[in-house]
């Protein structure tokens, strides 16, 4: 009897090591803020409050302030006639997602968003449906000239005044290709800077979407 349940005791501890192994293989690790910023995330040491915003995106869908709530947002800038950044960097965070859904990673409370830097010619059926190409959890919104200022001015995105000239579109040249880190609440919390590495981002990603 009694060496029946030392047997069982044995075991017991070994699933409990393993286990522990296990879940610290799988856990993300917590980088420190020195560690995000030398992998291209720099974030922020008090995250900046944002005034309210409001975007469409397809069907008339409103896109404000209240769907940052609860949730992680990454916001790129864009526009759907983009040559090279604005798919390079889509085509970027679509990989992230995909590796974060082949990991189980929880996705329930992330989101990504894209953001038209080109309102007088992406309407907000033809940016969802931009952003939806490159992976169906995007969502992309568009609204005017002035709400787009708004909301660029304070997440630091320059190069979205066009001139006087309707035919110029000049100002969509070099844009800035920063991804826009917003925290569940609703906060301007941190810079993923270019160039983009997908083992990079998926690192500091999950470190900090998991940390907080």
């Amino acid at each position: 009897m009694t060496i029946k349940k030392n047997i069982i005791l044995i075991g017991l501890f070994i699933f409990i090591v393993l286990s522990l192994f296990i879940n610290k293989l799988t856990t993300p690790r917590v980088l420190s803020t020195n560690e995000l910023l030398i992998n291209g995330l720099f974030l922020f040491e008090n995250p900046k409050q944002i005034s309210d915003f409001s975007f469409y995106s397809a069907n008339g869908e409103v896109f404000n302030k209240s769907n940052l709530n609860d949730k992680w947002t990454l916001m790129y800038f864009g526009f759907t006639r983009c040559p090279d950044e604005c798919p390079t960097t889509m085509y970027q965070i679509s990989k992230l997602i995909k590796i974060l859904r082949e990991k189980e990673f929880p996705l329930n409370d992330k989101q990504w968003v894209l953001v038209s830097i080109d309102p007088e010619r992406d309407s907000p059926e033809d940016i969802n449906k931009y952003a939806k190409g490159f992976d169906a959890s995007f969502i992309g919104v568009s609204n005017t000239r002035p709400m787009l200022l708004n909301l660029a001015t304070q997440l630091s995105v320059n190069n979205v005044m066009p001139s006087g000239d309707k035919m110029d579109h000049s100002h969509l040249d070099n844009h800035v290709n920063n991804i826009i880190l917003l925290n569940p609440k609703g906060e301007f919390a941190g810079v993923f800077r270019p160039p983009f590495d997908i083992s990079r981002l998926s690192l500091t990603y999950q470190s900090i979407t998991s940390s907080k």
